[in-house]
């Protein structure tokens, strides 16, 4: 089986794929993290509505093994 492009030197090289990725994710962790951190803060207060996001939350994920950023991603 031949390794992933990732993988290969010379590809990493020549492109610049991990800063581009890494950027994308700069700016979506401050797009998503915006709505978790909005979603948790309702959660506190009681005015949290019925959602997937707020269930995800009440389920405990940290038990599963998924991090705060996954958690973000997920909900």
């Amino acid at each position: 089986m031949f390794p992933s492009l990732a993988e290969w030197k010379l590809f990493n090289y020549l492109s610049d794929w991990k800063t581009v990725g890494a950027d994308i994710q700069r700016k979506d962790e401050e797009v998503y993290g915006g709505f978790w951190r909005s979603l948790k803060k309702q959660m506190d207060a009681g005015t949290a509505p019925h959602s997937w996001g707020k269930a995800f939350v009440l389920s405990n994920y940290e038990a599963s093994g998924v991090d705060e950023l996954g958690a973000i991603y997920a909900a």
